[in-house]
This record gives C-alpha cells, structure tokens and sequence, in this order.
C-alpha cells in the first residue's frame, strides 16, 4: 500500500469521528522505528479549520508478536481520558484487518516528549543525574503508578479483561507451553515455584502489565505519558510492581546496566513513595513473586518471537535475537528464588 492511501484511510477516519474537517490535509507520515507487537505511524495534519494536530496511528500489523486486543487497548485509552494519568486522547479505531496499514489500527495524539531507552548508557546517565538532582522522573513513575491502580473499575469492567494471581500464572505457562521449541525445566520449575506462593489478594485494580520509564514519554525532567496498554489487565497491582523492579529494565544486558530500579531511583525509595501515594504497604516477600512471575510473562514472549522465526512466520531479525536475552532472565529467576 503507498503512503496515499494511508493517509486517505486515516483521515476517512478521523472525518467519520468529526475529529477533522472537510479540507484537513496530511502533510508528514513516517513509520516510527521499534514496535514488537505494534507498530507505530507519526503524521501531521494540517485542517484550515482548526490547529494542526500531531498524531499517532498505532497499528497492529498481521504476524504480530502477541495476539493481543486492539480493541481492548484503545477502549483503555478512551476510559483513561478524564482520569489523572497521562494518557494521549484516541480519535477512532478501524477494526478491519484489510487495511493500508496492514492490519486494524487506531489514531491518538502525539504527546510531547520521548520514550528513554535504558539499554544506552547515554540515556541511562541521563536518568541518573534526573535521580542525583531533581528527581522528577522518579517521583512521577512512582506516583503514576499509584494513580493507575486507583482508577475506578465501574468504567473499566467491560473493557479490560479480568485475571487473579491464578490465572495470570496459567495465562502465561499455556503461552510458553504452546511456543516453546524445547522444554525448559529452569522455566517449569519457576512457573511451580510461583504457584506454591500464591498472595492473599488483594482488590482487583487497573494493572498496566508493561509498565517501565521505556512505556512512558519524558519531557524536560518530567513524565508526559503513559503509552503500551496492550497486556493491560484487572488484577494484583503488586504485578506493575514486581515488573518495574527488574533488572532486565534497567539495561543490565548492557553491563553495566544501572545499579537503579528502573534505571531511575534507589530501590527503597521508590516503595516507600508508592506507599505513600498509594496508602498500600508492600511486602517485600510478595513482590519478590511477582518479580518472578513477570520473568515468566517475558520468557513467554521472548520464546514467542522464537517460535515465529523459527517457523517462518516472520522474518523480524529482532525475533531470533531475542534467544540471548532468555538465560540472562533464567539467571535472574534464579537468583531471586534464592536457588
């Protein structure tokens, strides 16, 4: 398909959802790079009407890493706009697969600022210093992800699914049971560990499911967005914590990777302002789990892109690479069951 006619098709959409006039125009599209599962189209357009409007179309293109709701994630979005986490506003969804962009898609705004990458010790240095001095990336990773797990269920409870401890565990081992090309017992093994310690549970909540400063736009010294809602779900906000502290997340494949959670705070810090804004008391114990079970969820993944490859479903170099990352987390598994 040609840039025309994507361009033709978003701004069909867009006029059906009165977002745009008559005479608006696109004047820039470019494919964003990275996207695993997603893939991700910048454009302007320029409507006589009215301003300018910078936007995002966030496709999710046939062979996609994980079959995922389109749906799901826009509609989060859209529940999301009145509540105080920093969200862009979505201006339609075109639920067909047969489309320009090569898949379903929908449009939101562009929000200013960029995604930190913490596998570039550039940008790693970069958040240390934020953390050494003002610490405003910090404080709002932390306090967005209390906000996050207070947003009312009414509005959520027909567009998320729901999964308790024991579901998001069996989700997740179908998943890599379903991919893996050879057994992994260090991964069976972990998957039974997590299961005998199972946590008293706690009210379902928004859990973003991804959620790490990479998922997030910054913008002089602070956090202008939450984006990557796709493995959103109703369940233990603990999950959002254990996943945030891993050291996966921090560019530890990258030695020397950051001593910092996140690559943006001390450890005890960021519980102790989560507590805080939350009025939840975290049990380092029960985090522990999660942290494991998070390593499952991207082991599950990882052995996903592999299995793709190694069919042929796609021929995404970044899908076979993805086997070195696998012991590195195997390791870390490891180390926090204290094997």
């Amino acid at each position: 398909m040609s840039d025309g006619e994507r361009m033709d098709c978003v701004l069909g959409l867009m006029r059906d959802e009165g977002s745009v006039g008559p005479r608006a125009r696109v004047q820039q599209l470019r494919q964003l790079e990275g996207g695993w599962s997603r893939q991700s189209w910048a454009l302007t357009v320029d409507d006589p009407d009215s301003p300018p409007l910078e936007l995002i179309v966030r496709v999710r293109p046939h062979g996609a890493l994980l079959d995922t709701d389109l749906r799901q994630e826009f509609s989060t979005y859209a529940a999301l706009a009145d509540e105080p986490v920093p969200v862009p506003p979505v201006h339609g969804m075109l639920d067909e697969q047969d489309t320009p962009f090569g898949g379903p898609f929908f449009v939101m705004d562009r929000l200013p600022g960029r995604s930190p990458n913490v596998w570039r010790a550039r940008e790693r240095a970069e958040l240390a210093e934020d953390w050494q001095g003002a610490r405003g990336y910090a404080t709002d990773l932390a306090d967005t992800l209390a906000a996050i797990h207070a947003v009312p269920l009414e509005q959520l409870a027909k567009v998320v699914v729901a999964r308790d401890f024991a579901a998001t565990v069996a989700h997740w081992r179908a998943i890599q049971q379903e991919m893996a090309l050879v057994e992994d017992p260090i991964v069976e093994e972990a998957y039974e560990w997590v299961a005998q310690r199972a946590p008293r549970e706690l009210s379902p909540c928004l859990v973003h499911g991804d959620y790490r400063i990479g998922n997030c736009l910054v913008d002089e010294g602070r956090l202008t967005g939450v984006l990557d809602w796709e493995l959103s779900f109703l369940g233990d906000p603990r999950f959002d914590l254990g996943y945030v502290a891993l050291e996966y997340h921090a560019g530890k494949f990258t030695k020397p990777g950051s001593p910092l959670l996140n690559a943006v705070a001390e450890r005890d810090w960021f519980r102790e302002r989560y507590e805080a804004a939350s009025g939840r008391s975290l049990d380092a114990e029960v985090i522990r789990t999660f942290s494991v079970l998070a390593m499952l969820m991207l082991c599950a993944i990882l052995t996903t892109g592999l299995h793709q490859y190694a069919g042929r479903e796609t021929d995404d170099i970044r899908m076979a690479w993805t086997r070195f990352a696998l012991p590195g987390l195997r390791q870390d598994m490891i180390a926090l069951m204290g094997w």
